[in-house]
């Protein structure tokens, strides 16, 4: 059962990030050609503030997924309905400040960029993109919460994955309709809101007897403040450089942040991407280890990293070798600002790699509710991606913000490997790091060989596609050679895992 939800999640999930990349790629054009640079680093800009302000969740949400795990474990169907009434009513509480925040935002952001572009625009577009999330917090955060844990997060991939591709139509249609960018983006907006209506519509058939309104147990939700902390750490680390760029760098920020967008879109889409091999399982681990079955966990991890560690250095070696010839082709009529930096292609792809190496022990640590425990880890995270981007950003521009980041993943991939080996999968340790030499020994021979042969300046997506397609091919017939020479029995328990799913 777990082995067939865990299929279904990850199936859905990985549908949705494929519609995601899509989205990620082929609206940011648009909105370059039509709008300019200054536009689109505004949208950026304004949608990573957004993003700070998004921490008036308080944790609630993952404190609530993690609370969830015993009881539906355990069939304690009063627990369950306790625990969902004290999560909506505190999502009630925080949709109200969040909306506060955002007309604070809205009042303020126009001199936070110093007059680069109207202030009505920029008021207009903070709304507009704040609408959605309060949407999300008042109305979807509560249904959320029960099918994560319920281990059917498949059913929110699929509706979410039909309103960013309705996003993306509509707002195509409206842009080649010489629309301007607020209706672009007001139209655009609802239409991904009514995502709502079809969430509601599955729960009201599927679990009309879940009761929302009965006596909370607030108690229940003690690790949201932990819970808290890490999302405040993972919305600094994730989400600082584009703030302090905007804040540090002066009358060019939103050109600057429009280069950053440009790179760190295919970085957001490859992170969601491998995120959809991760995204289903945190439930079913948190089955296993709320019921103590420490030798499947131990099994069941070890298939999850082994997979998931090729997926990793499949998709970092052809980053490697594609990003920049992309972003040539993809920036090819723009001349407002010089988005060909192979630097700054360089260290994105540093940044992926790290970013997700360290996944497979943190599904792990999120699974297990270890939110207290490691927020001394998360917090040292934190200063570390701070201090080192404030101190560079000055000197190194874009780059030294990415630096900063690099230093504070690098720490952080370490930690969570030795606590996991620590204290959830023993003696894991010494596989986890072998793992990653010999898949990073082929990951480096392949961009050298790669940079060598592909060309790095292309004049169209036909080459590139097919460059791209030889060297996927190339990439995977190895990582996927190289680590059944060395782990063959791992790749037949995993071939039989899949197998068995019905």
């Amino acid at each position: 059962m777990r082995s067939r939800q865990a299929f279904k999640n990850m199936a859905a999930s990985l549908i949705l990030q494929v519609i995601v990349f899509l989205s990620g790629i082929i609206l940011p054009r648009f909105f370059l050609e039509a709008y300019g640079s200054s536009v689109n680093g505004l949208v950026t800009s304004a949608n990573q503030f957004l993003m700070y302000l998004g921490l008036a969740e308080s944790g609630i949400g993952t404190a609530s997924v993690v609370a969830l795990y015993n009881p539906l474990a355990h069939g304690e169907r009063q627990q369950v309905d306790a625990i969902l009434s004290a999560t909506r009513r505190f999502y009630n509480k925080i949709s109200y400040i969040f909306a506060a925040l955002v007309i604070a935002l809205a009042a303020i952001f126009p001199y936070v960029i110093k007059e680069q572009l109207p202030s009505s625009l920029v008021r207009s577009i903070v709304i507009v993109l704040g609408s959605s999330m309060f949407v999300n917090l008042y109305f979807i955060g509560k249904y959320k919460v029960y099918l994560t844990a319920k281990q059917e997060g498949y059913i929110l991939s699929i509706v979410e994955a039909v309103g960013t591709l309705l996003n993306m139509i509509v707002s195509i249609v409206l842009i080649r309709m010489n629309f301007n960018v607020i209706v672009v983006k007001t139209v655009a907006t609802v239409v991904f809101i009514l995502r709502f209506l079809a969430i509601k519509y599955y729960m009201d058939k599927h679990y009309k007897d879940l009761d929302y309104h009965a006596k909370p147990d607030y108690s229940s939700l003690n690790q949201r403040g932990p819970a808290l902390l890490h999302q405040v750490v993972g919305i600094i680390v994730n989400n600082t450089d584009v703030a302090l760029m905007t804040v540090l760098m002066g009358a060019r920020s939103l050109l600057e942040v429009s280069v950053y967008g440009i790179y760190n879109m295919i970085v957001y889409a490859l992170n969601m991407l491998l995120n959809a091999f991760s995204n289903g399982l945190t439930a079913g681990f948190g089955e296993v280890i709320s019921k103590k079955e420490e030798d499947t966990l131990r099994e069941s991890f070890s298939s999850y990293e082994y997979v998931y560690f090729i997926v990793l250095f499949i998709i970092c070696t052809c980053m490697g070798v594609l990003l920049l010839p992309f972003v040539t082709v993809y920036t090819i009529n723009m001349t407002d600002v010089n988005y060909i930096r192979p630097l700054t292609a360089g260290l994105f792809v540093v940044i992926v790699f790290l970013q997700n190496v360290r996944i497979p022990g943190l599904t792990i640590i999120c699974a297990a509710g270890h939110f207290k425990e490691t927020q001394g880890q998360a917090v040292l995270e934190a200063a570390i991606n701070l201090s080192v981007s404030i101190a560079l950003i000055g000197k190194l521009g874009l780059n030294g913000a990415l630096i900063g980041t690099i230093c504070s993943y690098g720490y952080r991939a370490v930690i969570i490997m030795l606590y996991n080996d620590k204290y959830l999968v023993k003696r894991s340790r010494k596989k986890t790091f072998l793992r990653i030499l010999r898949n990073a020994i082929c990951m480096a021979a392949l961009i050298l060989a790669g940079l060598y042969v592909v060309p790095q300046v292309m004049g169209g997506f036909g080459a590139w596609i097919m460059y791209g397609a030889v060297m996927g091919v190339i990439s995977v017939c190895v990582f996927v050679g190289v680590n059944y020479v060395f782990e063959a029995e791992e790749f037949k328990k995993l071939f039989a895992r899949f197998h068995s799913i019905r």
